[in-house]
């Protein structure tokens, strides 16, 4: 039986190789029989099948702790992932499939079999296919630790190969990005391919991965000291650009095809239910806690925080990354409620509209304010109107656009760019490398972390919080809480978690959400005791009161630790979230995916990971 399933996998990974028929979108561009790569035209369309985002997984938004997801559990988050899960089976087949195509186009190059060639030409291509070499590689060690280090070798060794050490493989991927780095040029126009700077920007992603710190310290260096990228002008605009100097590395949708790349493949998911959204993937509330306030410090040590009114004073990237709202603590409360009687709410309050309607979760809003009409309008965003909408009080506002009310006519996709890598993160992973070896000085915070702050209070009329040198201990916790701060929703938190080694503490606790209940009528007149229209229900009476009081959605002020993650269970015992799941992880093997059961079943030299 093993046998025939040998037979059977290897029939199987011998067409996957060639044809790849459950990846490609374009059939011309393969590349990939063996009597292929003789020429310009068949070697760059071989390249041109690698730069699809297909080759570059991007981590679930809802693996992490920033989102909570409403209409589904995952593997990563409740700790079920096995050797059969489809996202690891699947990540570790693509790599190494663009390992494959990769070493084909190299040979091909170095024995001059592709004709007609100039020099520059071959050291461009020879450029992309060594950094196809080093991301897969990358990427391998980072979720699996050790695994095959494929030098040419031919499919029958492939089935007998054992496990290289991850030090051995990840030196191995150090190379091919240093030999991308010399070939590649430092800028290119046209179709997004790969450039001089993203093969030393992912070169530092991967050695800050492993705490290789000079080497990250260096690839970032050498990334900043090109002067071809730079900070985008607005940290908001920035996830609705189609292009800017910031974006490295980046997957653009479109809506012509009806294709969108990761966040962006379902946005009605994340949106408001006016525009027929589900709000399902909402931040998380440890995510609105996360977040310092405009003199620098975390909630839990700021004076100037107010949990009745938890956007004011914050961090600028707070409310151009959750949808805020007002409450009737909030100073300007009053005015906030005239503007909509009197038609000014739009030009006064634009940051409290969302895709043409005003956001507001409170649990007596009925109604909420309609742009086009200047009218108020019956909510179907609120848990007085709907109990299945914005499941703790918040909704996602970073890379919304106004034409994602239009969804339903691109298949339920938006066209954003998924910053696959941009600039910001060079400068971070610059300043925690020397941080961590002990050289951080004054110099590297201001062209790092100070430039992104800055940014972010830009036009704000707040002067921005500048970070100066302090204890590693404290840096440490700085550059994680900014981390968090400026990378949310882009698929790099839960990288981070893993290499931190703090997702124990992260993904073992519960992830919480308001009660359910609500008024159990759309027609509810927003009034209670004997004033109200319809019989409420104590568990909604109990929202109520919460709003009334400042305590939602989460009531009081919850400690921040060392690594910046807020605790939040002392809100629970005081009744205003309750759990909606438990979150578990097991550090004895999460930290690393498990090897694909397949590829054990016919290599009895590979080894699976521990506890898989």
């Amino acid at each position: 039986m093993k046998k025939l399933h040998k037979k059977i996998l290897v029939m199987t990974m011998a067409v996957g190789l060639t044809a790849c028929a459950d990846l490609d979108l374009n059939p011309l561009s393969e590349g990939s029989s063996e009597n292929w790569y003789h020429d310009a035209t068949e070697i760059e369309m071989a390249l041109n099948d690698l730069w699809r985002p297909d080759f570059f997984p991007i981590d679930g938004i809802d693996w992490d702790d920033d989102v909570l997801n409403r209409g589904a559990s995952n593997e990563i988050t409740i700790g079920t992932v096995t050797s059969q899960w489809k996202t690891s089976v699947s990540r570790w087949n693509v790599l190494y499939k663009a390992i494959a195509r990769a070493n084909k186009i190299v040979n091909a190059l170095d024995k001059g079999s592709a004709s007609g060639l100039r020099e520059v030409k071959v050291n461009q291509y020879k450029g992309e296919a060594y950094f196809m070499l080093g991301f897969a590689y990358g990427e391998l060690t980072a979720y699996y630790g050790d695994c095959i280090l494929n030098n040419n070798m031919s499919l029958n060794e492939a089935y007998h190969a054992a496990r290289s050490p991850k030090e051995k493989v990840l030196e191995y991927a150090y190379e091919c990005f240093d030999k991308a780095i010399e070939y590649l040029p430092a800028t290119i126009t046209g179709q997004l391919r790969p450039t001089k700077g993203a093969a030393l920007g992912f070169k530092a992603r991967f050695a800050l991965f492993h705490q290789d710190w000079q080497t990250a310290a260096d690839a970032a260096k050498q990334c900043m000291d090109l002067n071809v990228y730079e900070l985008h002008d607005n940290y908001l605009d920035l996830f609705k650009a189609d292009k800017s100097k910031e974006l490295m590395f980046y997957f653009k949708g479109n809506l012509a095809l009806k294709k969108g790349f990761g966040l962006f493949t379902d946005i009605r998911n994340t949106i408001i239910r006016k525009v027929s959204g589900t709000a399902g993937k909402s931040p998380s509330l440890e995510l609105l806690c996360a977040y310092t306030c405009i003199d620098g410090l975390p909630i839990d040590e700021s004076p100037l925080y107010n949990p009745k009114d938890p956007f004011a004073n914050r961090d600028p990237r707070l409310a151009m990354t959750i949808q805020p709202y007002k409450t009737k603590y909030s100073e300007d409360y009053a005015e906030y409620e005239a503007s909509k009687k009197d038609g000014t709410f739009p030009e006064k309050y634009p940051d409290y509209v969302m895709l043409g309607y005003e956001y507001n979760p409170s649990p007596y809003a009925n109604k909420v304010y309609e742009v086009a009409t200047g009218k108020m309008v019956l909510s179907s965003d609120s848990k007085a109107s709907n109990q299945h909408a914005a499941y703790n009080g918040l909704v996602i506002r970073k890379f919304v656009k106004e034409e994602w009310k239009d969804y339903n006519k691109y298949g339920g996709v938006s066209d954003n760019c998924h910053p696959y890598l941009r600039y910001a993160e060079v400068l971070m992973t610059y300043l925690e490398a020397k941080n961590e070896m002990g050289t951080c000085t004054q110099e590297d915070l201001d062209k790092t972390i100070n430039l992104i702050r800055e940014r972010a209070y830009r036009n704000t009329g707040i002067d921005y919080p500048r970070v100066k040198v302090a204890s590693q201990a404290a840096l440490r916790r700085i550059i994680r809480m900014d981390r968090r701060a400026e990378f949310t929703f882009e698929s790099v938190r839960y990288r981070d978690l893993l290499r931190w080694r703090v997702a124990e503490k992260s993904h073992n606790k519960s992830m919480y959400y308001l009660d359910r209940a609500w008024s159990g009528s759309t027609n509810w007149n927003g009034l209670t005791g004997s004033e109200s229209n319809t019989q409420l229900s104590d568990e909604f009476m109990k929202l109520l009161k919460n709003w009334d009081e400042g305590n939602y959605p989460i009531g009081g002020i919850p400690d921040i630790d060392e690594d910046g993650l807020p605790d939040l269970s002392p809100m629970e015992e005081a009744g205003y979230i309750v759990t909606f799941y438990k979150m578990s992880f097991d550090p004895q093997k999460n930290y690393l995916w498990p090897i694909p059961a397949d590829d054990l079943l016919v290599n009895d030299q590979l080894e699976q990971n521990p506890g898989y």
